[in-house]
């Protein structure tokens, strides 16, 4: 979660939800996205768990690339164990 708020330290704003959940979703399982996004978020697990599984609108993948450059630039990488 350190990531999260070094990344996003106003937070973030309703457009970039579900594209942030996107990009969680590439290193963490569906329950551990709801785990660290409701913790960052202040949001239920459950319904950001619910929101992850959902598919992202192709003009939001644009919107989670630049996201994900901004979480890797704060030490994100989703391949690491």
């Amino acid at each position: 979660m350190a990531v999260l708020q070094e990344a996003f330290p106003a937070g973030i704003d309703d457009e970039d939800y579900l594209p942030l959940l996107a990009v969680l979703s590439e290193g963490l399982s569906e329950w551990h996205v709801g785990v660290v996004a409701s913790a960052f978020l202040g949001a239920e697990h459950h319904r950001v768990m619910n929101d992850a599984a959902r598919r992202l609108p192709r003009p939001r993948r644009d919107r989670a690339a630049a996201l994900r450059a901004r979480l890797q630039r704060h030490g994100w990488d989703p391949d690491e164990d």
